[in-house]
């Protein structure tokens, strides 16, 4: 499983901010930059984030993403081997849809055919 880090800790001591400064730029309570800031939160609302965006643009006058408050990792075993590890028949089942040997069914057919509405 991939993994997010949260590095608006790192913009803020960049642009040296404080979080009560950051709060009241965003219009967000001290304890909710806090909990962010310290990394003590598992979920963030998409408002928040707008906020906390909003606060360091009032801030320093940049305009900030939400790809530089949280950055993505993916997991090692998200590659091509990871994939055919569990898929191992998945280049020979490739191999026969290339040799004509097999077919793909249209989803839509197979819904029809046991009276599923797509």
């Amino acid at each position: 499983m991939g993994s997010i880090r949260n590095t608006l800790p790192e913009i803020m001591e960049r642009q040296r901010i404080k979080q009560t400064a950051l709060a009241a730029a965003a219009g967000l309570r001290y304890a909710t930059v806090n909990a962010l800031y310290n990394g003590k939160t598992e979920r963030v609302d998409l408002d928040t984030l707008t906020d906390i965006l909003d606060g360091l643009h009032a801030l320093t006058g940049q305009i900030y993403s939400v790809a530089d408050l949280l950055e993505y990792t993916p997991s090692e075993d998200v590659t091509t081997s990871g994939v055919l590890a569990h898929q191992p028949n998945i280049l020979e089942r490739v191999s026969q849809l290339e040799l004509g040997e097999s077919i793909l069914i249209p989803i839509e057919d197979v819904a029809a055919k046991h009276g599923i509405t797509l």
